[in-house]
């Protein structure tokens, strides 16, 4: 019982957020009863003397921090926090995905404006990064997509990214759909 105790501490962990017991069980197809059971050994484990505890809220539950060392945690995760990003550094993000080594005025005549803030945005985030100068007049520099973007999309490598054409001929077809839509009111 110490696998499935260790189990379901590590769905807790890696989940970040509250789950309940009937999740937990459907999810691991195993008796609701043997999920209860680890998560008691585990509230056992993690009590008020530790840096993370398992708390439960409406019959869920979750690992969280510990409000004794809330001060000294929140420093660190302050200065870690990703906002979300733009629409524009999405934008931006899509054209250095399927183009690598494109520079920001390639990226600008792409999107027809300035493009500065959205690639500055994208290398703080780690998204982008850039990875050539370019033997021409300024020497300008060539962006690709990092590893941590491919992460982020549970790739491996750039060709597993979609086809461009099929996300194209599907995205005219939503706009066609949502045309129509609207002339229907």
């Amino acid at each position: 019982m110490e696998d499935l105790e260790n189990i379901v501490e590590a769905v807790l962990f890696a989940l970040g957020r509250e789950i309940s017991i009937e999740e937990i069980s459907n999810t691991l197809m195993v008796d609701k009863e043997k999920i209860e059971n680890a998560i008691n050994n585990l509230s056992n484990r993690y009590n008020n003397k530790n840096g993370v505890m398992l708390v439960s809220v409406k019959d869920k539950f979750q690992l969280v921090t510990n409000n004794k060392y809330y001060s000294e945690v929140s420093k660190f995760v302050e200065n870690t926090k990703k906002q979300n990003l733009s629409t524009a550094a999405l934008e931006t993000l899509s054209i250095i995905a399927y183009n690598p080594k494109i520079t920001k005025s390639e990226i600008e005549k792409i999107r027809g404006v300035n493009s500065d803030f959205a690639v500055n945005r994208l290398l703080e985030c780690g998204l982008v990064e850039e990875v050539a100068r370019l033997n021409f007049p300024g020497r300008p520099a060539a962006y690709s997509v990092t590893s941590e973007f491919l992460k982020s999309c549970g790739i491996k490598n750039l060709e597993e990214l979609p086809d461009f054409e099929n996300i194209k001929i599907k995205d005219e077809q939503m706009l066609i759909s949502d045309f129509e839509k609207d002339e229907k009111i």
